[in-house]
């Protein structure tokens, strides 16, 4: 009958990606059809109607069991991920036996925040099936196509532990393989880029369009979803604004305002210097990445008092970070609002959760008392310091120094109790001084007693004592014991009263030959000579020193002038 032919015509609807009339004409089976009811749940998930498809396969879990109950289980966690993802949260099997449920509760611990339980499923999913498949007789390219699936979420799962470079080889060995699941090779062209300690921009752009040519058909909803963002992020990054816009207009007709298209909106107005815009976009969404963007921005321009006021509006499980009280107080100080600022830091300190908390505050509201010389309220709060640290010095130091300005003895009362001045009854003064361990330290320690020598030493050992010759002082030959030395010897040269500069021989010629004749030289620089005696020689009768020098082209004494050498050959 046809009713017995319901589930035939369904499921070749489902293979010609039909699943509207694959659904209608599953509405019209028997529920008792546990056939129909798995195809049902299998499109009510690919609609992505994950409550529905629950539903279906619980009941289908509880009232029929087969050898396909571990299939089942297995779709059954998938669905509950899903769920887990758009925030229902549903409690999964415990019982894992087979890699598909290893992995897809690998999976839904991903979207609650588990990677590292996350990651021990996924390393017993690659081993499970890796045994599996070859049990079955695969073929290693098939295994491996298999294994690529497992691999990728490996990889992000790394990614999210701050493990990049480990993620990075991972991706680019399932890249290198490419598999022919069109949605791995999406998510590795989407995710390499991420995991780069260098981004290179073109090579981001090449790998987008890579994900972006995967047939949408291939991918979740979801999916498209981050490579659109994606791609209206990589448009901004190249400071494409007109296709930016474009792109963001087609996320929103699609899937709807989000607090990401919300920051790419500002980002852009920032881009275009239209701060008012941005902040204005900003301040219309709720969200706290909102807020903390506006204040952002409000910084980068240097509106400190803005700023502050801006984080004022921030959700208070927000404002009792430590994180954000401390840029709150900061802004405070900024502004010259110390009082305020106190005031922040006790309400914080009422607050507190734990111990470290407590601390960090305490020391800031002492800083700060100091800080404004209020010593009385700083010895307060670092009293309640030293309970929580007995043994903190600096703050048992600190808190010396604040009662020295208004309370003597109980700063000499902590003093001591601190430095305990110990009885120098049983110390050998003399011994200390002659000691070379105050200067020196243990390991330079000069031993300063006289070697006891013994006469006729080297007669009963057989060693010749080493006798250290005394080097002559060696003076120099102009050196005059009557003369005192000169004070400024260890200056340089150009550095000393007597120092004269040198003119360069080209700009000391340069007055001669130049007047009438006769004329004196006018140089203002002219550079005392000695004159020396010196031995006549019978060649060449030395003459009066001159304060100028001579000619450039003047010879030694006795030196001819070189006869030029005929040159040889025909002339031409």
């Amino acid at each position: 009958s046809f009713r017995d032919c319901l589930f035939e015509k369904a499921y070749v609807l489902y293979r010609m990606q039909e699943d509207a009339a694959a659904l209608e004409t599953l509405n019209r089976a028997s529920e008792d059809d546990y056939r129909c009811m798995e195809l049902k749940a299998q499109l009510l998930y690919r609609a992505e109607r994950f409550d529905e498809a629950l539903k279906i396969f619980m009941t289908l879990l509880k009232n029929h069991s087969d050898e396909y109950d571990e299939e089942r289980c297995a779709n059954l966690i998938a669905t509950i991920a899903q769920l887990q993802a758009n925030g229902h949260q549903q409690q999964p099997p415990s019982h894992l036996d087979t890699f598909e449920q290893l992995y897809n509760s690998a999976c839904q611990l991903i979207e609650s925040g588990g990677y590292a339980q996350a990651l021990k499923f996924l390393e017993k999913a690659e081993k499970l099936c890796s045994n599996t498949l070859i049990e079955e007789g695969l073929s290693e390219e098939e295994i491996e196509e298999e294994l690529s699936v497992i691999r990728v979420q490996k990889a992000f799962v790394l990614q999210m532990l701050g493990r990049k470079d480990d993620a990075l080889k991972i991706y680019l060995r399932v890249q290198n393989l490419n598999p022919s699941d069109k949605c791995v090779i999406a998510m590795v062209a989407n995710n390499i880029p991420s995991c780069r300690a260098e981004q290179n921009l073109l090579e981001a752009r090449k790998k987008l369009k890579t994900a972006l040519q995967v047939e949408s058909s291939k991918l979740t909803a979801r999916q498209r979803r981050v490579l659109l963002l994606n791609q209206a992020l990589m448009h901004l990054f190249s400071n494409q604004r007109e296709p930016c816009r474009r792109t963001l207009e087609e996320f929103i007709k699609k899937y709807g305002s989000s607090t990401e298209v919300t920051l790419i909106e500002a980002a852009l107005c920032v881009r275009s210097k239209e701060l008012q815009k941005a902040l204005a976009i900003l301040k219309d969404d709720p969200s706290k990445e909102a807020k903390l963007t506006a204040v952002q921005v409000l910084l980068d321009e240097g509106k400190l008092e803005d700023a502050s006021l801006a984080l004022n509006e921030v959700s208070p499980d927000l404002l009792s970070c430590p994180a954000i009280l401390q840029l709150r107080v900061a802004l405070l100080l900024a502004t010259n609002q110390q009082n305020l600022a106190l005031d922040l830091l006790k309400s914080a300190l009422n607050s507190a959760k734990n111990e470290e908390s407590r601390v960090a505050i305490l020391e800031e509201i002492a800083s700060l008392n100091i800080q404004l010389e209020d010593y009385r309220s700083a010895a307060e709060y670092l009293e309640k310091l030293s309970e929580l640290r007995p043994n903190d010095m600096q703050i048992m130091c600190s808190l010396i120094k604040a009662y020295s300005t208004f309370n003597t003895p109980r700063a000499e009362e902590l003093l001591a109790k601190v430095f305990p001045q110990e009885s120098n009854m049983d110390i050998d003064v003399d011994m200390l001084e002659n000691s070379g361990f105050i200067l020196y330290g243990e390991r330079y320690r000069q031993k300063k007693e006289s070697k006891i020598e013994t006469p006729d030493a080297e007669i009963i050992t057989g060693k010749k004592r080493a006798h250290k010759r005394k080097r002559k002082v060696i003076l120099p030959k102009n050196f005059d014991p009557k003369v005192p030395p000169d004070p400024e010897r260890w200056l340089p040269k150009q550095e000393r009263t007597a120092y004269r500069k040198k003119l360069n021989k080209k700009h000391r010629d340069r007055d001669i030959g130049r007047g009438t004749q006769g004329a004196v030289s006018s140089s203002p620089k002219m550079e005392p000579v000695t004159v020396t005696t010196k031995a006549s020689n019978p060649s060449h009768l030395s003459g009066p020193a001159m304060g100028i020098e001579g000619p450039r082209q003047q010879r030694p004494a006795g030196q001819q002038q070189k006869k030029k050498k005929k040159k040889t050959g025909n002339k031409w």
